[in-house]
């Protein structure tokens, strides 16, 4: 265990997957104390975008990245076809051109006009739009600087979520950076340094609130929130480490291998326990109400049935579900 008291090289799948279980867990119903913990831990994504950054032409950013926005479309289609057939009459509250198009502009933050199970396909958009965006200020030390400011300035004032994730994108501009310079300087994290920043996000998270890039929500202030989002990051740094030297990092790297189909369809599977007892004749009149009672319940369900879903489905048909026909067509030939 000695191995585990400093991280000095980050071994990102573990960090991806890591930051995706979190994800999955704060997508389970958690109560609102454990939710707003986890949820600063998103940047750590884009972190891992940054760490790996290499200088490529726009053509190659294009082509490494577009399946990005072929999975928003693809398999938010998908996912909201399906909503919009087994979701009960109340909860489906308006006419269903709007959940689509929602969808199609981007604006998976009005949340009770999309498709739930659809909503953390948002990810991808501003993904794409944001590794466009850091591609062009990164070439300029002032264009850098300044979409950095504007990141600061966007999380400290209000405002409606625009449209494609746009906002979300600038907003998550500082993490590429920061991946990049923490590459760079090969920072390293201690068990001190664990300690100190996982009680400094416990503070932050518990104090400040929750908060969404999705939703453009920075609690109280965001700025504070910007703090919490990076103790977030070394603590799953550290945290990947320990999964690493326990040897239960099998699973972490299924997830990260397999990232946009868990992303994509995570609580599409989870709501299959929803059909389940609709099956068995067990009618629940509030989902929302059960679930943030009986959370540890879905999140373990839903663990295990992406586990199966990436170890049976076959390669081509996830390939399928994300959007990605030229992996299709490949395996086909």
């Amino acid at each position: 265990m000695g191995s585990i008291l400093k991280v000095e090289k980050i071994n990102i799948l573990i960090l991806e997957g890591l930051a995706i279980f979190f994800v999955m867990l704060v997508h389970s119903g958690t109560p609102n104390q454990v939710y707003a913990f986890f949820s600063y831990g998103l940047g750590a994504l884009v972190f891992a975008r940054g760490y790996q950054w290499k200088e490529r032409t726009i053509k190659e950013v294009l082509s490494s990245r577009i399946l990005l926005v072929q999975t928003y479309y693809f398999a938010g289609l998908i996912n909201t076809i399906v909503f919009l057939l087994i979701a009960p009459p109340s909860v489906v509250k308006y006419p269903k051109y709007e959940y689509f198009l929602n969808l199609l502009i981007g604006r998976m933050d009005r949340l009770d006009q999309v498709a739930v199970n659809a909503i953390p396909l948002w990810f991808f958009l501003m993904l794409f739009l944001a590794e466009l965006m850091y591609y062009f200020v990164s070439k300029n030390n002032v264009l850098l600087i300044i979409s950095i400011a504007l990141a600061l300035v966007l999380r400290m004032v209000p405002h409606e979520p625009l449209v494609f994730k746009i906002d979300a994108a600038i907003v998550s501009l500082p993490f590429f950076w920061l991946g990049k310079i923490w590459k760079k300087y090969n920072v390293k994290v201690s068990l001190l340094g664990f300690v100190l920043t996982t009680g400094g996000l416990l503070l932050i998270s518990q104090t400040n609130g929750d908060i969404s890039w999705n939703n453009q929500w920075f609690g109280k202030n965001g700025v504070i929130a910007f703090f919490g989002e990076f103790f977030a990051i070394i603590v799953i740094i550290f945290l990947s480490e320990v999964v690493k030297v326990l040897k239960v990092d099998g699973f972490f790297y299924k997830l990260a291998f397999n990232a946009l189909f868990v992303i994509a369809y995570h609580m599409l599977l989870g709501s299959l326990l929803y059909v389940i007892l609709s099956a068995f004749g067990i009618v629940i009149p509030d989902v929302m109400k059960v679930l943030n009672k009986m959370w540890y319940i879905y999140f373990a369900f839903d663990l295990a049935v992406v586990y199966l879903a990436i170890r049976y489905i076959p390669a081509r048909v996830k390939s399928f579900l994300i959007g990605d026909f030229r992996r299709v067509v490949k395996r086909v030939r």
